[in-house]
């Protein structure tokens, strides 16, 4: 944001402060400056008066751009029960915009093929130009790479989960041919098909809750990147009276990361969580990257671990001279300091040290150039689709995920939520209807544009693996924001494929469609 108005404004840096304490609904759009933000910094800045910026709905609806609408075209061949061959072609839909996501980056990296082939085509309309949407072109692309996994497991007439554990056992990217730092995606498909029952999955389905409904499961595979990177800091202050103050330069986007970083600064100093103050969201503060990317986390979190710690050995330096003890023989915990014998709060040694200042800092370290770091996830449907009036009932959702170390999860569990309910929104009932003749969208509102409500959410199970991954930064934790939202589309795909019989190729899946595929099979 600030890079951004500096550009617009020809202003030096030290005179753009951008403050953004909380913000809600940040999935891509607004990782950028945005023209509306420049807009009202302009009219700031001509008028030296505080400016003002709302969007309406419809407004919002445009302003925030397109996620791509794309065409994909898969090759997929087997023998002896595997995968031989794979040629994935895409075309994504740019508008006038000039960034692309890419949809066969699934492909390239989920399993480990033979033979592959990828390409990806940028085709520019005269339409709104793109912008990030939660997991860009990875969903999309998941949604056709499961679908012919599952297509293909039904022509060989192989178990679909046990057509994938062939082929996603590898400890090596196939892309760069690095080593995982952490992969237990095996895992993650043995836990979710213990809980959605998959030994009682039927080919062809079973009857539903009428005789005119069919039940079915499905399942779906993710891979996303998730390992953060520098730079990034942060700084820890001791206050005279034992409280903290943590600062960092990112922000919280509704995902708990004041929560978060909090719990990492205490569990480093012994402290209570009510003893720490976190400031974020300013550009005073120190350097962080970005809400996005499923970054904040697995950035920021070994920063402030760092600064946590840096300022905890200069405390107990301090400590030491105050108490007449050894610094070897102290520690913090719980809130005191602890030596051979005794414990004294650290709000009564914080009094003693007078001016003696304690600021710790603490800066992301590189990741390891020999790893490969991402996160890995598997997600299971159960749908009851009506033959009748073509509608899909999403009744079971499991998701499980591998990212590593769990810092919250209270907060993890959210996320996850979150991400499988907004992933039904695509599989289901979200589309920008666009007038092919003026490039205008039609339904540029919440009324004809149709989002899951609560009425829609089925039952969400989440469960995680839950393994440190202690190759990949010093917190051992993985970045969250975009994985749940891959997999859930081709999982309630391949589930009502195995309900019907019929394969559906489009999203959203409406009950039109579900209708017409299925006059085609009758």
């Amino acid at each position: 944001m600030r890079e951004g108005l500096r550009a617009a404004l020809l202003l030096p840096l030290s005179q753009i402060r951008v403050i953004c304490d909380y913000m809600g609904g940040g999935f891509g759009s607004k990782g950028g400056v945005g023209k509306y933000s420049i807009i009202a910094a302009l009219f700031a800045k001509q008028l030296s008066r505080p400016v003002r910026c709302v969007l309406t709905r419809h407004e919002e609806n445009l302003a925030a751009g397109n996620r791509s609408a794309t065409l994909q075209k898969i090759k997929i061949a087997a023998k002896d029960g595997r995968i031989t061959a794979i040629d994935h072609t895409s075309w994504s839909n740019a508008g006038q915009g000039r960034w692309v996501a890419n949809p066969t980056g699934p492909t390239n990296t989920l399993y480990d093929f033979a033979n592959l082939t990828t390409k990806s085509y940028r085709v520019v309309t005269n339409a709104g130009s793109l912008s990030a949407f939660r997991a860009p072109g990875y969903v999309e692309g998941t949604f056709a790479l499961e679908s012919a996994i599952d297509e293909l497991a039904e022509r060989v007439g192989v178990d679909p989960l046990t057509l994938r554990r062939r082929h996603a056992a590898s400890q090596t990217d196939p892309r760069t041919t690095k080593t995982y730092s952490l992969k237990r995606l095996l895992e993650c498909y043995s836990i979710g098909a213990r809980e959605i029952g998959w030994s009682k999955r039927r080919a062809g389905g079973t009857r539903g809750s009428a005789p005119h409904r069919r039940r079915g499961i499905g399942m779906g595979t993710q891979i996303w990147g998730g390992g953060g990177g520098p730079p990034a800091y942060a700084t820890v202050h001791f206050n005279s009276d034992g409280t903290v103050i943590l600062r960092a330069g990112t922000q919280d986007i509704g995902t708990g990361t004041r929560t978060v970083l909090a719990q990492i600064c205490a569990e480093e100093l012994g402290v209570d969580l009510d003893r720490i103050s976190v400031r974020i969201g300013d550009t005073e503060g120190p350097y962080g990257p970005i809400s996005a990317g499923s970054l904040t986390l697995a950035s920021v979190g070994p920063a402030v671990r760092l600064a946590a710690r840096d300022a905890r050995e200069q405390f107990l330096g301090a400590a030491a001279g105050v108490l007449e003890v050894p610094r070897t023989e102290l520690r913090m915990e719980r809130g005191h300091i602890v030596s051979k014998g005794a414990r004294t709060p650290i709000s009564e040694v914080s009094k003693k040290l007078e001016n003696n200042t304690v600021i710790g800092k603490g800066s992301r370290w590189p990741n390891p150039e020999s790893l490969a770091i991402k996160t890995f996830g598997a997600h299971f449907a159960q749908v009851e689709v009506d033959t009748l009036t073509g509608e899909i009932f999403v009744e079971k959702v499991v998701a499980v995920h591998d990212i590593g170390r769990i810092v919250n999860p209270m907060t993890a569990a959210s996320q996850v939520q979150g991400g499988v309910i907004q992933a039904l929104g695509f599989a289901l009932s979200e589309e920008r209807v666009v007038d092919r003749s003026l490039g205008r969208v039609m339904n540029a509102d919440l009324e004809w544009y149709k989002i899951p409500t609560v009425l829609d959410v089925p039952e969400i199970v989440v469960r995680f693996t839950d393994r440190p991954d202690r190759r990949a930064n010093n917190l051992g934790a993985k970045g969250l924001g975009e994985p749940p939202i891959i997999p859930t589309a081709a999982a309630v795909a391949n589930a009502v494929a195995n309900a019907t019989g019929v394969r559906l190729r489009h999203a959203p899946m409406t009950p039109a469609r579900v209708l017409e595929a299925l006059a085609v099979i009758q």
